[in-house]
């Protein structure tokens, strides 16, 4: 019934009376870990497992709880011990896999899912995160086909189906992959509330005259991506209401000035829930209508944001004066958005900053912190070890004003970063920007081609092997050091 205190006071009273019941000891665990209690939760499990030492459960929940810890050794540990114990318990072989996904040991999830599969064939999830394993991989083609198959044993669901959608996407195959990407939502993962508006979802049909609400989701860096899709709306004579994240609107309206924004709340803004509003829509549906080819990216091809032009021209005289005729360059090296919900995930589209030294030591290059979050100490740190400095400007904060961070970046000469939210605002924003991209990218970046569709001025360089940043890395030098040293834009 989700009363939560009185259950922990139930379960207290059980082990008071019964000092030695170690199910009450795993249940209570349960209920500390539903409350977010992640410590309280495992000093319960390791209770549990003390009193009866062959009690699987509590060692199969304590891996969970220590995973979710990111105690990525302590969780196999015990996934291990409960397989030990309950040698058929498929979840704990599927969750150790999701942690050996985390910790890079691809290979050997592989074989705990094969293992899985062979103790319970139809078990969706299993092939679900075998996929996963195998697209890490590079197994593009095998990984499709194992997530078909998790959407053929459990048509509902939604995690296979959106897997499946990026592996589409990021192939290029946009038509069908759009039509899987619709399950995104339904996912217990998904890094975002589903907006309950009252009016019917648009279908494609002619926006001539009619009114629509958008909704952003997700990230900033996909409010940002997806928002280069409104003009094609506005050339359907739409008249268009945003909802997005506040940090974001006064920015968007500018850029957007026949389009109206609203600051997303809790509740919406009544204004949203007006039923004589014609049509609402997630704005990542929109490319399942707009986005079906190469060819419909057209629109892409414009910078489509503006960022304050006297904050912009503040920025970038004080910089030139700092740099003293040097190139402006802001950087910035991971990413750390709310759609990675694995350690894996960080961990690929991160790099340590001592990889960068080589660029860093670019004697015509003045280079400017765009890292957003607090890194003061890991600059400090940098900058003693290699006695390169990486310019902090203090009067932005990236993270709670995004117009002041725009006009920052509209300020410099050139962008280099990896996969995060500061490449998609310098892409909108028209700047150069060079995006370096772990060997099996985010699907909005497809395979192969060093320019994006998304943003007319990005140039990518990849891996050429799986955590390997070293080609990469050569690459961008190789090009700052061919790059015109009397820009001025």
């Amino acid at each position: 019934q989700e009363r939560m205190e009185e259950a922990i006071e139930a379960y207290q009273k059980a082990i008071q009376i019964q000092p030695n019941q170690g199910e009450a000891y795993n249940n209570l665990g349960i209920v500390f870990t539903n409350q977010g209690r992640i410590d309280d939760a495992i000093e319960a499990y390791q209770q549990a497992i003390r009193i009866q030492p062959n009690q699987g459960e509590a060692y199969y929940n304590l891996g969970n709880a220590f995973h979710s810890q990111e105690r990525m050794e302590e969780a196999i540990e015990a996934y291990q011990k409960a397989i030990q114990i309950q040698p058929n318990r498929v979840e704990a072989y599927n969750n150790l896999g999701v942690v050996l996904i985390d910790q890079e040991k691809l290979e050997e999830s592989v074989q705990i899912y094969q293992k899985t599969l062979e103790i319970q064939p139809n078990y969706a999830d299993a092939y679900n995160n075998l996929g996963n394993a195998l697209r890490e991989q590079g197994k593009l083609e095998e990984s499709i086909r194992i997530f078909q198959k998790a959407t053929h044993l459990q048509p509902n669901h939604a995690e296979a189906h959106n897997n499946l959608a990026m592996m589409l996407l990021l192939k290029g195959n946009f038509e069908n992959g759009w039509k899987q990407y619709e399950w995104r939502c339904q996912c217990d993962n998904f890094p975002f509330e589903k907006r309950d508006f009252p009016q019917p979802f648009w279908e494609g049909t002619d926006l001539n005259d009619k009114s629509i609400l958008v909704w952003t989701e997700q990230g900033i860096g996909d409010e940002i991506m997806f928002t280069s899709i409104l003009p094609d709306l506005l050339n359907m004579n739409a008249n268009i209401i945003v909802e997005s994240d506040r940090r974001m609107v006064s920015l968007f309206q500018r850029s957007f000035p026949k389009i109206q924004f609203i600051p997303r709340q809790n509740p919406p803004n009544s204004q949203l829930l007006n039923t004589t509003i014609d049509y609402q829509v997630p704005i990542g549906s929109l490319g399942k209508w707009l986005r079906i080819d190469e060819n419909s990216f057209i629109l892409n091809r414009n910078t489509y944001l503006c960022a304050c032009p006297k904050k912009t021209s503040r920025k970038r005289k004080e910089y030139q004066e700092l740099a003293n005729g040097k190139i402006l360059i802001g950087i910035s090296w991971k990413s750390t958005g709310i759609n990675q919900r694995h350690t894996y995930t960080k961990k690929k589209k991160s790099t340590p900053l001592e990889y960068w030294q080589p660029l860093l030591a670019q004697r015509n290059c003045y280079f400017i912190n765009l890292q957003y979050g607090n890194v003061k100490q890991e600059l400090n740190e940098f900058q003693k070890h290699t006695d390169l400095k990486i310019y902090q400007d203090e009067e932005i904060d990236s993270l709670s004003s995004l117009d002041d961070f725009a006009a920052q970046i509209s300020a410099l000469d050139l962008v280099i970063s990896t996969s995060n939210t500061t490449v998609h605002l310098a892409g909108a924003l028209g700047k150069q920007v060079w995006t370096l991209l772990p060997h099996i990218p985010d699907w909005r970046w497809t395979l192969e081609r060093e320019d994006t569709l998304w943003y007319p001025r990005m140039r990518l360089f990849r891996q050429h092997r799986i955590g390997d940043w070293s080609k990469a890395f050569q690459q961008v030098k190789l090009a700052l050091e061919q790059h015109p040293t009397n820009k001025n834009t």
